[in-house]
């Protein structure tokens, strides 16, 4: 089926995104999530980066927006979707310690036919149980929360978990209203407003104390200091991950981060 091209200036960007995956330039990269009482390594999320032959390495803001209005990203993320669950299948892990994998997915992807039985086709093909799969939804979920629900159930009856990405920003209390999670992610703006006065960290609070009313997990996004980290495990936010902890790491280093089981940062 031929590309549709939204705006003329965009034809040469889109031919490009169109042939990255059969050259490879896809790459992913993983950022550890921690406990953060304790530094254990939780989980990881995966994040796609494009390699391009002539601008250099592109991060998801750069290419994704494009990819959504071009219909390219069904076709992508089912390439991150069958990498990331392959290579979290080999992880080091442990009974006394869970693991899971955060995946992004937009709302147009979740719309294509099929899609809940083919991301759930990629996690067996994997071999990685369906309870260790996260999947983000990103901003504007909750426009398509209606047409969705059919998906969204199938994929949360076989075991999939679900997050709200960028809450406070992207995504808010009506989606949280709208769909049943199982995880939000504390939007890094809210994060940096911790270590302030009262009236400033109120809405993180705000966050933390419905997340636990309704038995939903709180990953905070951006955790840049020490401060930050202590702040927010004393208000009972139980993961977090940012440069305080770790950058995002190649395939490798999050094999080498999951075999000392805790970053001591």
């Amino acid at each position: 089926m031929p590309i549709q091209h939204p705006r003329g200036g965009e034809n040469e960007l889109i031919d490009e995104l169109s042939r990255a995956l059969e050259r490879g330039e896809f790459r992913l990269e993983y950022q550890p999530v921690v406990r953060l009482g304790s530094g254990a390594v939780a989980g990881a999320e995966a994040l796609i980066r494009w390699r391009h032959p002539r601008r250099g390495t592109l991060a998801p803001s750069d290419f994704l927006p494009l990819a959504e209005r071009s219909g390219l990203i069904t076709a992508i993320g089912a390439h991150v979707i069958e990498e990331a669950c392959r290579a979290a299948a080999g992880w080091p892990r442990s009974p006394s310690r869970p693991m899971f994998l955060s995946v992004n997915v937009s709302p147009v992807e979740l719309a294509a036919p099929g899609a809940a039985e083919a991301m759930l086709a990629a996690v067996a093909a994997a071999g990685l149980p369906p309870a260790e799969l996260v999947l983000e939804l990103t901003g504007g979920i909750g426009l398509y929360a209606e047409p969705l629900s059919g998906t969204l159930a199938a994929l949360r009856e076989a075991g999939v978990r679900l997050a709200l990405d960028d809450f406070g920003s992207a995504t808010s209390l009506r989606d949280l209203k709208q769909l049943t999670v199982d995880f939000v992610k504390l939007d890094r703006e809210f994060v940096v407003e911790i270590e302030g006065p009262p009236e400033e960290a109120a809405f993180a609070l705000a966050v933390l104390n419905v997340a636990s009313a309704r038995r939903i997990e709180v990953v905070a996004k951006g955790v840049e200091s020490k401060e930050q980290a202590w702040r927010l495990a004393e208000l009972g936010c139980r993961y977090g991950q940012g440069y305080f902890y770790s950058k995002p790491l190649g395939a490798s280093g999050m094999v080498s981060v999951l075999r000392k089981g805790s970053i001591r940062a």
